[in-house]
């Protein structure tokens, strides 16, 4: 009974995540870098391996939920090949080489992965709060050049958080490109999905391993595949939700999720958590 319940609560994490990425466009890591960490106690992970376990198995739910949501957007014919394509093939590389070189490294502490994404956040909260404030709708101005930089930035990202990308995509379309941030979600889906795949088949057959029974490389199917399920359902729904909500309704709700987690890792770099 113990395992079902545990089980359930997996599942309907999986959900609030699976709707929050379909929502926001931040991909299901948001949630799951909260999550992830607590169920993984029972397993008895080496504290050498904790963060590219933790960051494994997020960007393996992220997958599952990208997934979900690209297909939703085609289906509603708001899925943008050209940009989409353009920066994934640099946020792939970029988040590749982030993850081998430097996450699986000895100077890659659980303090230096908070610490990295309590700065990311704390921009990107400052930055979106800055346009909402902003009543007017601008032009779009995006370019080759600018496509590449969200690219780099948003793989960068990718490798040293598991958040998928879309924590850093979504601002820079929609802050420094002034894309729609409807827009920029959808893009922001197609990129993770495509940095999701690539490390999630690297992670399972090319990487680390763990001897955790149930695991392939660093994925733990007994604690990923109840989050998997609720993510499945979750993110459809949210991307249905967001259609029908404002752009600036859309924003307000990636500003709160944003700031929930950043709250979050600064009381676990305290030692509050």
């Amino acid at each position: 009974k113990k395992i079902m319940l545990l089980n359930l609560l997996y599942v309907l994490a999986g959900v609030i995540g699976g709707l929050i990425a379909g929502l926001t466009g931040l991909g299901t890591g948001i949630v799951m870098l909260g999550v992830i960490p607590i169920m993984l106690a029972p397993y008895g992970v080496p504290d050498s391996q904790i963060v590219s376990v933790i960051i494994a198995n997020t960007i393996f739910a992220t997958l599952v939920s990208s997934f979900a949501n690209v297909i939703t957007t085609m289906r509603q014919k708001m899925f943008f090949w050209k940009e989409t394509l353009w920066v994934g093939v640099f946020a792939v590389i970029f988040s590749f080489l982030v993850f081998e070189w430097i996450v699986g490294s000895s100077f890659y502490s659980k303090t230096v992965f908070n610490s990295i994404i309590i700065g990311f956040m704390m921009i990107i909260i400052l930055q979106t709060f800055r346009k909402l404030k902003l009543s007017t709708v601008q032009d779009e101005h995006v370019t080759p050049i600018k496509l590449t930089l969200t690219g780099v930035f948003g793989g960068t990202l990718a490798g040293f958080t598991g958040l998928g990308g879309g924590t850093v995509l979504i601002p820079l379309l929609n802050l420094w490109q002034k894309v729609d941030i409807k827009k920029a979600k959808s893009i922001s889906f197609g990129v993770i999905f495509l940095i999701a795949l690539w490390l999630t088949t690297y992670n399972m057959f090319f990487g680390d391993t763990l001897s955790v029974a149930g695991s392939q490389g660093l994925i733990i199917f007994p604690l990923v595949l109840p989050l998997a399920i609720g993510v499945l359902i979750g993110s459809p729904l949210g991307v249905i939700i967001s259609q029908k909500m404002s752009s600036r309704a859309v924003t307000v709700v990636f500003l709160i999720m944003v700031s929930i987690v950043t709250i979050q890792k600064i009381l676990d770099l305290a030692g509050l958590n």
